[in-house]
């Protein structure tokens, strides 16, 4: 009896588990963060063009950034941006222009990073939440390393 006990714990556990896992891997990020304003990639391109103090950074993990990201893009994952000087780092000022990205909305890495960012004090920043994927959808040139 408490073999069979166990194995429908187990088996419920493994739903409840699965239900969890599914949830999350469905969520999005948001295409809006206060504090920042959402570009598309006519707009980040506009900002390349433009403003050459312009910062990317781009929020992925290494192999995502390796097999193609934007030109002139920094790599730095979300997750490293642990305190306000990894960021100060690598953007030389509060107002200095930084454009976030990783690979759209089903990834959620660039609205964590822009979400910190904001709250530490920088007042220029960008957020192209759709990312690589419009990036690549719109057929628009890669850096491979």
């Amino acid at each position: 009896m408490k073999t069979i006990l166990r194995s429908v714990a187990a088996a419920c556990l493994a739903v409840v588990v699965s239900l969890g896992l599914n949830s999350a891997a469905q969520a999005e990020a948001p295409l809006e963060i206060a504090g920042a304003k959402t570009v598309d990639a006519a707009a980040v391109i506009d900002l390349v063009q433009s403003n050459a103090a312009l910062v990317i950074l781009d929020n992925r993990k290494e192999v995502d950034f390796n097999a193609g990201h934007i030109q002139g893009a920094t790599r730095l994952i979300d997750t490293d941006l642990t305190s306000p000087d990894v960021l100060a780092a690598v953007v030389p000022a509060k107002d200095t222009p930084v454009l976030f990205y990783c690979n759209g909305l089903k990834c959620g890495r660039a609205a964590a990073a822009t979400t910190r960012a904001v709250e530490w004090g920088y007042t220029n920043i960008y957020y192209y939440a759709k990312g690589m994927e419009e990036w690549r959808a719109e057929d628009l040139p890669v850096d491979i390393r």
